[in-house]
């Protein structure tokens, strides 16, 4: 017995309840198909399919074996379907989103050295700061900031390494003086980031923990840029991570500040569904964005 052909076969005939749908489907005859199952019968020493000339009935023992057996046998041909791809150039329409700030700060190159390699490939950016579920957009790659994502849902991989730390001007420090602790941090003008995966807090590192803590915000913005632009002016302090505020630390606008609670590394993850874990466009995307990040930012990111 072809044990493979036969699986197969069996589960065509659960999900279509008629012998001589699967056997056209296979391409085989009515009578092979019964065969398969015979034998597969015979193997397994139980019956899984009651027939006569009108209906065909799965048996309790034949509809646990097959939800046990038609999840493998689909694994199997996507795997089959990937390794056919690797002869393959990428193509399709492959979606990805990312934060605003990351996206519009870091991604035009990136985008520049995929399609130059994989110009088969219709790249869709969707910018958002807000948590996506990536079922429901049918989003097929996501970048995204955290200390950990530990949802197993999802295929994670590191892209890069950043920080979380505070920042403020110059001019904000000389006139509000220079925060010492916690304690001192909620006397002074702070800017909130919300709509963030971290909740309606800052964190902060305290040894070998991370501390989530909540505070008296002056104001709040679910945009990045608008609230690093306001630090720069003097306006207060942010928390942010050092790729958000690389350009501004580089002009000396804004200047970190209680350095013992920077939390470092953060990293950038990407995420995808597993349905996307063997897709060679996901694929080819994660290896490019990791070889970009570590080629152009891999000093201070």
């Amino acid at each position: 017995m072809n044990k493979l052909h036969a699986l197969e076969a069996y589960c065509l005939v659960c999900e279509k309840q008629n012998f001589a749908a699967a056997a056209r489907e296979l391409g085989i005859s009515a009578a092979m198909v019964g065969k398969y199952i015979k034998q597969l019968e015979e193997e397994l020493g139980c019956l899984l399919v009651m027939r006569n000339t009108r209906k065909v009935s799965i048996t309790e023992a034949g509809d646990d074996y097959y939800k046990q057996i038609s999840p493998i046998l689909k694994k199997l041909h996507s795997v089959d379907q990937a390794m056919s791809e690797y002869n393959q150039e990428p193509r399709g329409r492959l979606s990805i989103s990312t934060s605003i700030e990351l996206g519009s700060q870091y991604f035009s190159g990136l985008i520049a050295n995929y399609r130059r390699l994989y110009p088969q490939v219709f790249l869709d950016f969707h910018l958002s700061n807000d948590p996506l579920d990536l079922l429901d957009n049918k989003i097929d790659l996501v970048f995204r900031i955290a200390p950990e994502l530990p949802d197993s849902s999802y295929i994670v991989q590191s892209i890069a390494k950043t920080k979380l730390a505070l920042w403020a001007s110059d001019s904000y420090i000389e006139k509000n003086g220079l925060p010492e602790n916690m304690e001192s941090l909620k006397k002074h003008q702070l800017l909130f980031f919300n709509h963030s995966i971290r909740g309606d807090h800052w964190l902060f590192q305290d040894k070998e923990e991370i501390k989530k803590i909540k505070l008296p915000w002056a104001w709040q913005s679910n945009n990045g840029r608008l609230l690093n632009e306001a630090a720069a002016e003097g306006q207060g302090v942010i928390q942010a991570p050092f790729y958000s505020v690389k350009s501004y630390v580089d002009s000396g606008q804004l200047t970190e500040i209680l350095p013992k609670f920077t939390i470092k590394p953060l990293t950038i993850f990407a995420l995808y569904p597993h349905r996307c874990e063997l897709s060679l466009k996901v694929k080819t995307f994660i290896d490019v964005a990791k070889s970009y990040f570590e080629q152009h930012h891999s000093e201070q990111f």
